[in-house]
């Protein structure tokens, strides 16, 4: 049954394919123009994918200014997940069209937004070019796609924050800070000392924050 209207939603949605205007597509979501000026919708590609969850994610990271403010999530068992957001793209731009890594001041910046996620308790993973936008004048990353992020406590917490600030120091041209920094974390927690390694790893955040 769920494979039949699978099947059904997606005859659905190619017929309706000409009356919508996408405007980018992911491997679980595609994203089209809302009814309502100055707001698109994001729709899951099959009923397996749970696009509520994704919005409350994103919903934190736009009460940081980090993305996109999610403006309704409509759920139900008969129909495709769906969330309407904020349409970035008159402020925003993307740097590049392939799926590579931010690089140089891009990552640095990228990467200071991806530890306050990690301060929150979100790990936000695939921050390929297609899910970063950037203001137009001040070049300020906006996050895009929280579909594969999550929810991260404790080791997981110490690692996430620790990750995103020694991939920020390498972005800066500090490889050797983020060696040391790295290591000392990860020793913390491999003798058991989260607390201490998560002391750590918010100092060395903190520091990656001062980079301009």
């Amino acid at each position: 049954m769920r494979k039949a209207g699978d099947l059904i939603a997606q005859m659905l949605r190619s017929s309706s394919a000409l009356d919508r205007k996408v405007v980018g597509e992911g491997e679980y979501g595609v994203v089209y123009e809302s009814d309502t000026p100055g707001y698109v919708v994001k729709e899951a590609k099959t009923f397996n994918e749970d696009l509520t969850r994704e919005a409350n994610f994103q919903s934190i990271a736009a009460d940081m200014g980090i993305a996109p403010r999610v403006a309704a999530v409509e759920s139900s068992p008969f129909e495709y997940d769906i969330f309407e957001m904020q349409d970035a793209r008159p402020n925003f731009e993307l740097h590049r069209t392939n799926r590579q890594f931010p690089s140089g001041r891009d990552a640095v910046r990228v990467n200071q937004q991806l530890g306050a996620l990690a301060l929150k308790g979100i790990d936000l993973d695939d921050r390929h070019t297609g899910n970063v936008m950037y203001n137009k004048m001040t070049g300020r990353p906006l996050q895009l796609d929280f579909g594969k992020s999550r929810k991260v406590t404790g080791e997981d917490q110490v690692a996430a924050l620790t990750n995103a600030t020694a991939e920020g120091f390498e972005a800066a041209g500090l490889g050797d800070v983020a060696q040391i920094y790295s290591a000392t974390v990860y020793d913390l927690l491999a003798g058991g000392d989260v607390a201490d390694a998560m002391d750590v790893a918010k100092q060395g955040f903190s520091r990656l924050q001062k980079i301009k």
